[in-house]
């Protein structure tokens, strides 16, 4: 794995705080009961989002403004790589950078992007999908791929930072989220090469149902079951 100091460039701050939120939300109990047991300290250890350490230094991003350096962040793609739920992890951290990035987008200019015809919005998702993997790796390559869809990067931090790759699972959370956004297609995004394990470099498509890209395949999130995720109140104004 790439040693975090080779790093250069920075990331904005949006992602850094969407890693630890993520951290942070999954390490919450439903039931507050839990941390109510009488092995307090043992069960806070097991929780990492709940420490101290990770509260204080979500208030020092949401205070920043501007990037944060890139060994930085591949630091924090290291700490999480190393639990044993971190691909749910990154793929909640890529779905609040990816509402961050479509939070930027003007209202007006949603609604007239929706009526557009689909491979207009297909085109202009991929674009916005490449933008993300573009802030979450400075300096990487990150390329379009036609026919079929696909993102390319390479030497991207999610997959060279990461134990084992999982980190690129930000990416498949972002993508995922975006297409659903733009109603460019509804199916699973695939990561089909990884650099983590031997590949020249990373590459998701988006592998189409039963009913084609407009259709919605068994197992998949629609659009509006995206939407309803997005108006929770644990999803509002986390990044």
């Amino acid at each position: 794995m790439q040693q975090a100091s080779t790093y250069s460039g920075s990331v904005p701050v949006s992602v850094a705080l969407a890693l630890l939120a993520s951290l942070r939300d999954l390490d919450t109990p439903a039931d507050p009961g839990e941390l109510a047991e009488s092995d307090l300290p043992l069960n806070l250890r097991r929780r990492l989002g709940l420490s101290s350490v990770v509260g204080d230094q979500i208030k020092r991003y949401e205070r920043r403004r501007g990037g944060v350096s890139a060994t930085e962040v591949a630091s924090l793609f290291e700490l999480v790589s190393r639990r044993p739920d971190a691909a749910a992890v990154f793929i909640d951290a890529g779905q609040r950078i990816a509402r961050h990035s479509l939070d930027e987008r003007r209202f007006a200019a949603t609604l007239g992007l929706r009526v557009l015809p689909h491979a207009i919005r297909s085109r202009q998702a991929w674009r916005r999908v490449q933008r993300i993997a573009r802030q979450l790796s400075p300096g990487a390559v990150v390329r379009i791929d036609r026919k079929p869809d696909a993102l390319v990067v390479q030497h991207g931090l999610p997959a060279t930072a990461a134990e084992g790759g999982v980190g690129c699972s930000v990416l498949d959370g972002a993508i995922t989220l975006v297409l659903a956004d733009y109603r460019a297609g509804a199916g699973r995004v695939v990561h089909r090469c990884c650099e983590a394990h031997a590949g020249e470099h990373c590459a998701w498509e988006l592998e189409a149902g039963e009913e084609g890209l407009d259709g919605h395949a068994e197992g998949v999130e629609s659009e509006s079951d995206v939407s309803s995720d997005l108006t929770q109140p644990e999803n509002v104004g986390s990044v």
